[in-house]
């Protein structure tokens, strides 16, 4: 099978060589199973995309989708990448007021949104819409349904097809919005050293991937995305469930996955009775990404999937794939998220604005690669202060070893400063995660009159544990610096996450006002 991003287009190539080989498979804990052929995935992509030319929809026009992993979303995006325009994904956990920040900024002419979310789309706030179509439920006064939308449409490819170069189309991704409300990254398809990183962890086409997270996501949609241009099925969890999860793996033998780590966490924290039920021994590679894993979780993986091979990707809707942790390196080198990724290269920036040379001295990291962002969509300014030269940076701090070996410490904007002292919280947490007793821990830091800012833990402890405040701060002293030892504790029954399983730090810190 070609790699992903040649000319031809490989949905319908795969449709042709492959038409009865499942291509999506949605299965729903409640006895819901639909299973739809790669021929039969191809026609109704067609038809979506000859009704989108039908009525002027062309060369780099935007249209956004809203909904939870189906069919559906999944058929509207290659609908619009035959179309020759930009799809765009909306997090359906964002409020109205959030996503029609984004909407003006996107400036779409068309939606695509399940009935849960259409009430989103009323009105007369958007001046560049021409139309909403309702895949999944009625459509209110001024929408379409899907059926309505679709009609008669041929299921012949589209012609034509507006933009040439089918297999490299621009790409629009909003951001988590993890230091505010997501921008809109600008990239031009993916370089060739990043396809043929993806299509060496997916695997020849002959895998199964389950999607680990929410479509709405770059990293699980786009590998998922590209499992189905290289030939491979893909399987939906509409919402995850730890042990839905194994299930699937064990009905469809699952092959590969991409995964944050917070589902993970309770997958890994399932009892072993209930782990025992399934055979996931068909899983052979999980790519670990979103956000950094735990050394901790990731011996807990590997002690429950001893068969499967664990990868790590470091990188960003900006900067695409950067650094990359084979299998072999992943317990040899904890902290460690890799050595830089094929074609990608880093530089490290102290505040000065002096590259660092020397192994273990913080920095800015900068990447470089034909894979890395073209800008911010209506942000010029942000785009410019991100850039040195031909490298770009999304002001992750980070420092490598005598190896080579890159870790990254945290985010600029959520490091502390105590006392005069630099104090990464991504550094303690991972401390705190390496107590058996501690499921998840976000680290924050709160005023302080003498300090200037301490360490404040919150701390979810493991189901039916019992922890005290004294033995975690003693665990801590024991394996961290005094000075980066939290002050202060607090139990909790959760910690908010966005919808890419990232720790939502921004709503976490509202909670304390100022």
């Amino acid at each position: 099978m070609a790699p992903i991003g040649e000319a031809l287009d490989r949905l319908a190539v795969n449709a042709a060589a492959t038409p009865e080989k499942p291509a999506i498979i949605d299965d729903r804990p409640d006895g819901y199973v639909r299973l739809v052929s790669f021929s039969e995935l191809n026609e109704l992509v067609n038809r979506i995309a000859n009704a989108l030319v039908k009525v002027g929809f062309g060369s780099g026009e935007r249209l956004v989708w809203a909904g939870r992993n189906c069919v559906e979303v999944i058929a509207i995006q290659h609908a619009v990448r035959k179309a020759g325009g930009f799809s765009i994904a909306l997090n359906h956990r964002l409020t109205k007021k959030e996503v029609h920040a984004i909407v003006r900024v996107a400036e779409p002419t068309f939606v695509w949104t399940a009935g849960a979310f259409r009430e989103f789309f009323t009105g007369q706030e958007f001046s560049t819409l021409r139309g909403v179509v309702v895949f999944d439920g009625e459509a209110l006064p001024g929408q379409s349904s899907m059926e309505e939308f679709i009609g008669d449409q041929s299921t012949d490819e589209p012609t034509p097809i507006d933009n040439p170069r089918a297999g490299f189309d621009p790409i629009l991704i909003f951001t988590s919005g993890t230091t505010g409300l997501p921008k809109g990254v600008v990239r031009y398809g993916l370089g060739e050293s990043e396809v043929r990183l993806q299509t060496g962890l997916l695997g020849d086409g002959d895998g199964v991937f389950v999607v680990t997270g929410s479509l709405s996501h770059g990293g699980p949609n786009g590998m998922g995305n590209n499992s189905l241009l290289i030939g491979g099925s893909i399987v939906l969890q509409q919402r995850f469930d730890a042990e839905d999860w194994m299930r699937l793996v064990e009905k469809y033998r699952v092959t590969n996955s991409y995964s944050a780590p917070f589902p993970i966490r309770h997958i890994c924290g399932l009892p072993d009775a209930i782990k025992r039920r399934y055979d996931a021994s068909s899983l052979k590679t999980m790519i670990a990404a979103a956000a950094q894993w735990p050394h901790a979780l990731k011996e807990a993986f590997l002690e429950a999937f001893p068969e499967c091979s664990l990868w790590e990707l470091y990188g960003s809707s900006e900067l695409a794939t950067v650094t990359v942790q084979a299998p072999k390196d992943q317990l040899r080198k904890p902290g460690s998220c890799g050595l830089p990724a094929p074609g990608v290269e880093i530089l490290l920036v102290d505040e000065e604005g002096q590259v660092i040379r020397e192994p273990h001295c913080p920095g800015i990291l900068y990447a470089k690669s034909d894979s890395v962002y073209r800008g911010y969509l209506g942000d010029d300014e942000a785009y410019a202060e991100s850039l040195l030269g031909d490298f770009a940076t999304t002001q992750d701090v980070a420092y490598f070893d005598e190896e080579g070996f890159y870790y990254i410490c945290d985010r600029k904007k959520d490091m502390l400063i105590s006392g005069g002292a630099n104090i990464y919280p991504k550094e303690i947490e991972n401390a705190l995660e390496s107590h058996p007793g501690i499921f998840e821990s976000a680290v924050i830091g709160l005023p302080d009159e003498d300090w200037g800012e301490r360490p404040h833990a919150l701390i979810v402890p493991n189901p039916d544990v019992r922890l005290e405040g004294e033995e975690i701060l003693e665990f801590c002293r024991d394996n961290l610096a005094s000075y980066k030892v939290p002050n202060s504790l607090e139990f909790v029954d959760e910690l908010p996450h966005m919808v890419s399983g990232k720790l939502d730090k921004r709503a976490i810190r509202d909670r304390y006002g100022d």
